[in-house]
């Protein structure tokens, strides 16, 4: 840990950010037969520690840009629930909603996130406090809209949307409303996640029967395809931009692997047993 602060210090003095080095990773592993846990790993996948211990199915885990909480869907109360909890203090809140309360995401640089909550109805996004209260409705729109990831200047909101037909990636611009559909290609595209420098939108899309990673700009301009073996879901920036994490079935179960932001370099990361899944990359360490 120490070696880690070094280089970041490092890195800050060179280039004016800490990049990796203080970085983590959040991400869900099995725990025995119907069991997923959060765990939290640093950002080489070293160290992994559980933080749920509820023995349910916890699933889509992202940290708040301070570190200190987790948010994440758990079916501890038998339905899919959104829970704020902080790490430290092993303190879960449950947002006490009816319906589903899925795909949380943190405002960047705030203690608010946006989720999918869906007591009226079909899932719509809403922002919320980090005690769980509703603060506003973000997107209103028949038919189902989930998986909020914001700009880095909490200007504008990628999220994913079923009103064309088929998911798709959006984007609204939280001041105006005006809302943009990003993704055309194929008839399936989720998981979006901005990046940290705001030019680019890492998504999962199912190409030829199998889900893969792609990058494109926010113009909607130079779609790249990063993945091509196995199952590739779940990308993540890096908080410098220069990586991203992402679960792969490329070796038979699902496991946690990295690469560059350009597709290259891709290995395995976090040394456990059974299946991960569902990463994401945290701005700060969760001291």
């Amino acid at each position: 840990r120490m070696i880690k602060r070094f280089c970041s210090e490092i890195m800050k003095l060179l280039f004016g950010n800490a990049g990796l080095f203080e970085s983590q990773i959040v991400f869900v592993s099995s725990a025995g037969p119907g069991k997923k846990e959060i765990f939290l790993s640093d950002f080489d996948g070293s160290s992994p520690k559980q933080i749920t211990h509820n023995g349910s199915v916890n699933l889509s885990p992202a940290l708040s840009p301070d570190g200190q909480y987790v948010a994440y869907t758990s079916y501890a109360a038998g339905k899919p629930d959104l829970y704020i909890q902080h790490i430290g203090l092993q303190k879960a809140v449950l947002v006490d909603q009816k319906g589903i309360g899925i795909s949380p995401s943190w405002v960047p640089g705030k203690n608010e996130l946006a989720a999918a909550l869906s007591f009226s109805g079909d899932p719509d996004i809403y922002l919320l406090t980090i005690n769980g209260k509703i603060i506003n409705k973000i997107v209103d729109n028949p038919g189902i809209d989930i998986s909020p990831s914001f700009s880095p200047d909490g200007k504008k909101m990628a999220f994913v949307s079923k009103r064309a037909g088929n998911p798709q990636i959006y984007i609204q611009d939280l001041g105006s409303g005006r809302v943009d559909r990003l993704t055309f290609d194929g008839n399936n595209n989720t998981q979006p996640d901005w990046s940290p420098k705001g030019d680019k939108i890492a998504y999962t899309s199912m190409v030829k029967g199998l889900f893969q990673i792609m990058v494109i700009g926010v113009d909607g301009k130079g779609q790249v395809q990063l993945t091509y073996d196995g199952d590739n879901e779940s990308p993540s920036w890096s908080p410098d931009g220069s990586m991203i994490v992402f679960s792969s079935t490329r070796e038979g179960s699902s496991k946690i692997y990295v690469m560059t932001a350009y597709g290259t370099d891709q290995r395995r990361i976090v040394d456990l047993s059974g299946q991960q899944s569902e990463p994401k990359w945290s701005p700060s360490s969760a001291n």
